[in-house]
């Protein structure tokens, strides 16, 4: 399964199209587009057709589905390094056959009733007519989104610089098969890349600072007409299959909120305990939920080992670590609690200490104050009583001076007949 290209066995879709009758077969690949793209000898995706132009029409397809990343920011993390992208191709002969036995060509797909503006050589116009190649405004349920920033070989400012000659290639095709018509044979060369996507996936493995390995998946991706399928189902069980991404301890997500219901179904959790351990990539995105899935403890990459045993001795280990482990932490959690009561009492009786000392010191600060009270009402009776007396004593004295008469000599007269 090493190399940069990974071909995996063609699978079987029931398709909405015409009432859900219809069939179609895709096959998977895996592929490192950063390996791809600077191998000088590297394999064709398809036939006759640039690796190149799969890359784009898979940036596209990223694009158009998923309008709040960018179209910049996608293509960094397709073409990352550590990247690799899961791709669903229909077999040219199919498709083929398909616009060759359609009576209304242009009801039939958003790729038939495409309209490509005029080529330009501006970047920011680029990334919108990329956006136009799969014309799909609506949410789908089967996508997530993601990207960091990597340097890669085949830069932004080349990838924008071969996009008007692939949306030219792409208008013409198209305007071929509709010249061709209903009774027009539709040549094969009018059947590009375009028509053959059906989804693209690109996940990333990491080993966080836990030591866990883990797989994260970045972006998600369907054509509409290809939606209520089970390709995006199919691709996250692709994912969880260890011998087609390798070993991993846990598979990640970030999913917004018409996402969850989708990765829930393909066997996700969103516990926030559980995902609290992956915090480290948590907040990657923003408004969206980290969910998880955990492999069992027996993969289908073990069970193809020739030394694989049947016998559960390894997993009766694991169960009883498990217990230990509980059991281990049962305990702590108990000493912990036990230890905390013991404070809580001890605090409670420090407290009723200090509350009684204040209610000493209150009662006593009470008999303090009623004792000053008393002392300060006696000195004012005191005060009052001398005062009185003083009064009084004055009152007394002016009394006996007005009784007794004048005393001084000049004062006093001579009687008759006596001489001075």
């Amino acid at each position: 399964m090493d190399g940069c290209v990974v071909r995996l066995h063609s699978v079987s879709f029931n398709s909405r199209v015409e009432g859900g009758s219809e069939a179609f077969t895709a096959q998977p690949i895996r592929v490192n587009f950063h390996q791809l793209l600077r191998t000088s000898d590297a394999p064709e995706l398809l036939p006759k057709v640039k690796n190149q132009d799969v890359l784009m029409a898979v940036v596209a397809l990223l694009d158009s589905t998923l309008p709040d990343v960018g179209s910049q920011d996608i293509h960094e993390t397709v073409h990352s390094p550590r990247a690799n992208t899961i791709i669903l191709l229909r077999d040219h002969a199919d498709v083929l056959e398909e616009f060759s036995g359609r009576s209304h060509p242009d009801s039939q797909g958003e790729l038939v009733s495409l309209k490509l503006p005029e080529a330009s050589q501006d970047h920011q116009s680029d990334s919108y007519q990329l956006s136009e190649l799969y014309s799909e405004s609506e949410d789908s349920c089967e996508e997530s989104c993601g990207s960091e920033e990597t340097d890669h070989r085949w830069s932004w400012e080349h990838f924008c610089a071969g996009v008007p000659e692939f949306l030219a290639a792409a208008r013409k095709r198209r305007e071929i098969r509709e010249e061709a018509g209903e009774d027009g044979e539709i040549p094969s060369s009018a059947v590009g890349v375009e028509c053959l996507l059906v989804a693209a996936a690109a996940y990333e493995r990491k080993t966080l600072l836990t030591g866990e390995k883990v797989l994260q998946l970045s972006l998600l991706a369907t054509r509409k007409r290809y939606r209520r399928c089970g390709v995006g189902r199919y691709i996250i069980e692709l994912l969880k299959s260890q011998s087609v991404c390798g070993n991993y301890d846990a598979l990640l997500a970030h999913a917004d909120s018409d996402a969850i219901e989708f990765f829930s179904h393909c066997g996700l959790m969103d516990d926030p305990l559980l995902n609290d351990k992956f915090r480290e990539v948590r907040d990657e995105w923003a408004n969206t939920t980290l969910m998880s899935y955990l492999p069992p403890f027996t993969t289908e990459l073990k069970s193809r080992n020739p030394g694989f045993s049947l016998s559960l001795a390894g997993l009766e280990v694991e169960v009883n670590l498990a217990r230990m482990t509980a059991l281990s932490a049962y305990q702590q959690q108990a000493v912990c609690v036990t230890r905390l009561v013991r404070e809580v009492k001890t605090l409670r009786d420090q407290l009723e200490l200090q509350r009684e000392e204040v209610d000493m010191l209150h009662n006593e600060l009470e008999r303090e104050k009623e004792k000053r009270h008393k002392i300060e009402q006696m000195f004012l009776e005191y005060k009052l009583r001398k005062t009185w007396q003083l009064l009084e004593g004055r009152d007394s004295d002016r009394g006996s001076q007005t009784d007794s008469g004048p005393t001084s000599p000049a004062e006093a007269k001579p009687e008759p007949g006596h001489s001075a």
